[in-house]
């Protein structure tokens, strides 16, 4: 067998390509990415100082692990932050697909396999929502890098040679100080799986062949391994600890206790069909339709602990479809975490089998199979189907950023900064209000503080934990508990230092308004400047809580030694092969590669059954989402797409609902609006919506229509009756 991939190097080919180029048009645009980009700055300036006073009146950057931060701050000295981030996530694509073929080539012991894998990770749709939408860079790093160690752990435990033991931990050191939460979880879903399979190999081999394998066998192969497992896992346990210790010391001082902020993955997907679709339907994409065989094949015996890993990986994704996740993971758990990373690892974790099933159809048994049994152009229909609706989910995701933003339109920030640099303004706080997560690109730019922020788990002003609200400036999003929250802080601003409000919304100026707030002038970025007076100036001594040096030195030095450590002992056997000064060796779980000769007709016909009752239940889906949103279909869609209109502001697209032969001009409408409902019309934002038909025609309706309105003042109820007609 060739020792190049030419499957694998078209892969990283494809995703540099492909990625590499959206990132410019997603990345600024997704949830999280300026937040890291503003904790890299914070690096950029102060490397061994934790504590940063530009939100919430000051926090630690210890509250999150650094390498990637530290990473994208040392790239910026070269050509800025945003060099350092667009490389970070370059870096990210690289080792995301070189980690699945390294996984996918331990799990199968076959590199063409592993190709494919790795060529449709590149088009996995929980890549792309992770890394398009919600731009979660450390989480992508440490799984990626995780993904390495795994080929190095089952080494270890299978040779029990020492050079293996050093290179899988050097990885999982670079993990922990990448992502927390990755290594934790890791080891209950990808580590533990994989010391299972390790023990049932040993024992395989021990009686003769898997089918042999018993409870006794397999004891007795735990057993002979079982000072390997302890040594890997004590090292393992004391690289989390130390490696990110000032985290661990700063989660015990500073627990998080504040009120659980509601996220879509912890919602019922059957409530909420948005959630559903965004934190289950997208992720999973074409794997949907593979189930059967995917966990088929994780329940033979060599992978069974990886099918008990996925089976409860999927379980703890459903959110709160049902109450199972919550008693698994605990309230306390469950109200922290956000439950889509187990959707994206259960994805990843599928990815070698969706490989090794395409590789099979392409070129293998299942060929063969649907050959013989339908005809030589059925394979090429169901390559064709299959490879349409990946090409389909790649294009939706990718898409959904634009049809449904996650942010406001991007903001110049040129004008706020020289706003806050001159005449001393940034002697006092500032806060934002309709940014979105461009603040943090907003704090990374200027030294001036804010009241706000964008990292909630590191807040700890009581009048911010006190309430289910992620960030101020998005609070008429929350209701009356978000706009109670923001009134704590514009009716008594002198407490916290707050003398300007950069407004993106009009939504807030009755507010504003009401506490006393002046305009002072609208930048030439269109952002309104609000004042407000006689509030006094921070002092020149603010409080902080520092920390020991040694616990300062740790978090500035020891994720960079874990990169550099990892990187000798593991990239130094792969130059020393391709100068051929070390003889080159399959490695041993080669030896468990499979031939694929026979298909299972029964697995055939299952997966066929399955595919076709989800995409009719897709189809069911799809239809009635098209009635739903069908304006003129019912009268209950007529209204509902009314009210809709008057809530975004769109009062031309109201009016076309109006009934022609009314008589109501477009100018008398609009009239109408100001006179009769000018606050609604102006400043409030539609809460809630209730229609009740109280007569029915053939060709009119009668109906209630009660409505319930946030303003920046009060909440506004309504009840309107309307008439309804057919033309």
């Amino acid at each position: 067998m060739k020792r190049t991939n030419t499957i694998l190097i078209l892969a990283l080919v494809a995703g540099l390509v492909f990625h590499g180029s959206a990132l410019f048009f997603t990345l600024e645009s997704t949830y999280d990415a300026l937040i890291h980009l503003f904790f890299a700055d914070h690096y950029a300036e102060n490397w061994f100082d934790p504590w940063d006073y530009r939100w919430y009146t000051g926090f630690t950057v210890m509250s999150y692990p650094p390498l990637v931060h530290q990473s994208i701050a040392l790239l910026s000295f070269i050509g800025g932050l945003k060099f350092g981030m667009y490389t970070v996530a370059l870096l990210g694509i690289v080792l995301f697909i070189t980690g699945v073929y390294r996984f996918s080539h331990l799990l199968l012991g076959n590199r063409r396999i592993a190709g494919y894998a790795a060529l449709l990770a590149v088009a996995s749709s929980t890549f792309i929502e992770t890394l398009h939408l919600f731009g979660q860079l450390p989480s992508i790093i440490g799984l990626s890098v995780l993904l390495h160690a795994l080929p190095e752990i089952y080494l270890w435990l299978k040779t029990g040679k020492y050079r293996y033991f050093f290179t899988s931990l050097s990885l999982i050191a670079v993990t922990v100080t990448s992502h927390h939460v990755t290594p934790i979880f890791g080891m209950v879903f990808f580590i533990f799986p994989l010391i299972g399979m390790a023990i049932m190999d040993k024992a395989g081999k021990q009686t003769g062949g898997l089918r042999n394998v018993t409870f006794g066998s397999f004891l007795l192969a735990f057993r002979a391994m079982f000072m390997r497992i302890i040594g890997f896992g004590m090292g393992s346990l004391l690289l989390i600890v130390t490696c990110i210790l000032p985290y661990w010391i700063n989660t015990k001082n500073n627990p998080i206790t504040q009120v659980p902020i509601p996220h879509g993955s912890r919602d019922n997907f059957l409530e909420v069909t948005s959630s559903g679709l965004v934190f289950f339907l997208i992720p999973w994409g074409v794997l949907l339709l593979l189930l059967p065989y995917i966990f088929y094949r994780f329940y033979s015996k060599r992978y069974l602990f990886f099918g008990l890993s996925i089976s409860l990986l999927t379980l703890l994704g459903t959110g709160g479809t049902t109450p199972i996740p919550k008693a698994i993971l605990g309230e306390n758990a469950f109200n922290i975490l956000t439950l889509d990373r187990f959707t994206l690892w259960a994805t990843i974790m599928a990815l070698p089998l969706f490989g090794e099933l395409v590789y099979r159809l392409v070129e293998g048994d299942l060929k063969t199979f649907l050959q013989e049994r339908y005809g030589s152009v059925f394979p090429k229909i169901i390559s064709g189907f299959l490879l349409t609706t990946l090409v389909f989910m790649v294009v939706f995701t990718m898409s959904l950023g634009y049809f449904r933003p996650a942010q406001p339109p991007k903001i110049k920030m040129l004008p706020l900064v020289n706003f806050l640099n001159q005449d001393q303004h940034d002697q006092w706080r500032y806060l934002t209000l309709g940014f979105g997560d461009q603040m943090a690109w907003l704090s990374a730019q200027t030294n001036a503080l804010t009241v706000d922020g964008n990292y909630h788990s590191a807040r700890r002003l009581p009048e911010l934990t006190s309430r289910a609200i992620e960030r101020l400036e998005n609070s008429k999003f929350k209701g009356v508990e978000g706009i109670g929250s923001l009134q704590q802080f514009l009716t008594v601003p002198e407490k916290y230092n707050l003398k300007y409000i950069f407004s993106n919304d009009k939504f807030y100026d009755p507010i504003l308004y009401f506490c006393g707030w002046q305009r002072l002038q609208q930048l030439e970025n269109g952002i309104m400047v609000w004042e407000k007076a006689n509030v006094p100036p921070l002092a020149n001594i603010l409080p902080k809580e520092d920390v020991s040096l040694p616990l300062k030195l740790m978090w500035g030095i020891i994720p960079f030694l874990t990169v550099i450590i990892a990187f000798l002992l593991n990239i130094q056997p792969i130059w020393f092969r391709a100068l051929k000064t070390d003889k080159y060796k399959e490695p041993i779980y080669e030896s468990f590669a499979e031939a694929y000769q026979h298909f299972s007709a029964r697995l055939s016909h299952t997966n066929q059954i399955w595919a076709i009752l989800i995409l009719m239940i897709t189809g069911y889906g799809v239809y009635h989402f098209y009635l739903d949103q069908r304006a003129q279909y019912s009268p209950e869609n007529v209204l509902s797409a009314y009210y809709d209109a008057l809530d975004f502001k769109e009062f031309e697209q109201a009016h076309t609902y109006i009934d022609p032969e009314s008589g109501v001009s477009l100018a008398q409408y609009m009239l109408e609006i100001s006179v009769n409902d000018g606050l609604l019309s102006s400043y409030a934002k539609l809460d809630s919506l209730g229609i009740r038909l109280e007569k029915q025609t053939s060709d009119k309706a009668f109906a209630e229509v009660a409505t319930q309105w946030i303003t920046p003042l009060e909440k506004i109820k309504k009840v309107n009756q309307h008439e309804v007609v057919k033309r």
